[in-house]
């Protein structure tokens, strides 16, 4: 009897464990000695996900990361900034063991929807540096100079270019941008006068060759 008085007693004292939630089955993702939070997922019928879409978008996640120029430890860090409910860093590891189909299919399906959160923020962010830069060159999103450089040399311009010849017929491609720059041309006008300069003076020499004749 006193046996038995301790066991209830015993019992009474712990606390009882709630029941499991019945929409289901808890996960967590990341963590541990990969030096990311983990990350606590509530799943429910989204575990019966097929296998071939989650390997489809681990290599679509894969590439479009590489694309952006971002690594997976990027990826990992960056999840804390999204301020998703329940999301926090993930390990670089974590991010390499999902693109390497090796996380179990729990955390698979756990971690799908919040990479594909991580996707479409980060190339909204790349489209938004992109056009911010276009507007800084000068350049819409077709491509098209929004200031339209010239294409006629004028007198000015055409004295320099002939400078610039006498000390370099041949000059770089990076040469000429910097000349078409200077002389707010065309880079191709520059590189097409150049040229023909070339063949002018080609022209000039074998016609004194042929005045002169044989000697």
């Amino acid at each position: 009897m006193a046996a038995a008085a301790a066991m209830a007693n015993q019992s009474a004292s712990q606390p009882a464990m709630p029941p499991p939630a019945s929409g289901g089955s808890a996960t967590t993702v990341g963590g541990g000695a990969g030096g990311g939070s983990g990350l606590h997922c509530v799943l429910g019928t989204e575990l019966d996900c097929d296998p071939r879409e989650l390997e489809a978008f681990a290599e679509h996640f894969k590439q479009r990361r590489i694309k952006l120029g971002a690594t997976q430890a990027d990826v990992g860090s960056a999840l804390g900034k999204l301020k998703l409910p329940g999301v926090g860093s993930l390990s670089q590891s974590t991010i390499c063991r999902f693109e390497s189909l090796t996380l179990s299919h729990n955390n698979m399906v756990a971690l799908k929807p919040i990479l594909h959160a991580w996707l479409i923020e980060a190339e909204r962010a790349a489209r938004e540096t992109k056009m911010r830069d276009e507007l800084l060159n000068g350049t819409g999103g077709s491509g098209i100079d929004r200031k339209r450089k010239r294409t006629s040399i004028a007198a000015p311009e055409k004295r320099s270019l002939e400078a610039y010849f006498a000390i370099q017929p041949r000059p770089s491609g990076e040469k000429i941008a910097q000349i078409a720059d200077k002389l707010d041309l065309k880079k191709n006008v520059v590189r097409v006068w150049f040229c023909n300069q070339r063949q002018k003076q080609k022209r000039m020499k074998f016609s004194a060759a042929t005045l002169r004749g044989p000697q």
